[in-house]
Parts: C-alpha cells; structure tokens; sequence
C-alpha cells in the first residue's frame, strides 16, 4: 500500500464520519414532542413528552404478540418484547424527532414528532 493509497483511505473515512454527523444533525437533530405507538397501522396511544414526569411502562398485549415500552421525561425504548429476532429491544433508546422503533412480527411502531413541518412536496 503506497502513501498515497493511505492518503485517499483517510479522506474517505473523514469524510464519510462527516456526512454521517451532518445527517444525523440535519434530520434527527431537534428533540421529540411526543411519542405515537401504531399496533398493525392503527393509533394505539399518543404521549407528550413535557406530561410524563417519571418513568411509565406501556405494555402492548395483542395477537401478534407482546412489548413493553419505557418512557421517560425525553427519550422511549422498548425493554421487552417476544419476536424472535428482538431488534426493537437492541434498538435502544430513541429521543429525537423523526426516529422510530419498529417490531415487525409483533406490527408496532414507535414513532417521536417534532414540531410540525411544512410538505416540501407531494406525490401522485
């Protein structure tokens, strides 16, 4: 490997960590209002985020199966679910607009708004 191959190495990882930093702020940067759960497309509950003042649990027990969902006073995780693969578990705690969870086996999604935004354009 030349100098100038470990050149173009560190130019490309630079900027790629760049552009990952950029997206992460431009599109996920400003904090949550609320938190929406959909069980199977359908709204299951809706929670402001300056109205929970503790930690609170929300269990989902439907046919698909089960989660338990944490919330607390700016960020929501999911600590417990029964499909098979657990993504949403190692999914983590989300706490800005825009991120979602989501639980396919069991169809729910967690989803955080911000405030709201203009249409920059609509499809047909």
């Amino acid at each position: 490997m030349t100098k100038g191959d470990k050149i173009i190495i560190v130019l490309v990882m630079g900027i790629s960590f760049i552009s990952m930093f950029l997206v992460n702020t431009l599109f996920y940067g400003t904090a949550g209002k609320s938190i929406v759960i959909e069980v199977d497309g359908e709204l299951y509950a809706k929670y402001n985020f300056n109205e929970i003042t503790s930690a609170k649990h929300v269990e989902i027990r439907t046919q698909y199966g089960y989660n338990k969902i944490e919330i607390e006073s700016n960020r929501v995780r999911v600590v417990e679910a029964d499909c098979p693969d657990q993504l949403d578990v190692l999914a983590g705690w989300i706490d800005k607009a825009n991120q979602m969870i989501v639980c396919l086996p069991n169809r729910v999604v967690i989803r955080i708004e911000g405030e709201a935004e203009e249409l920059d354009g609509v499809a047909y």
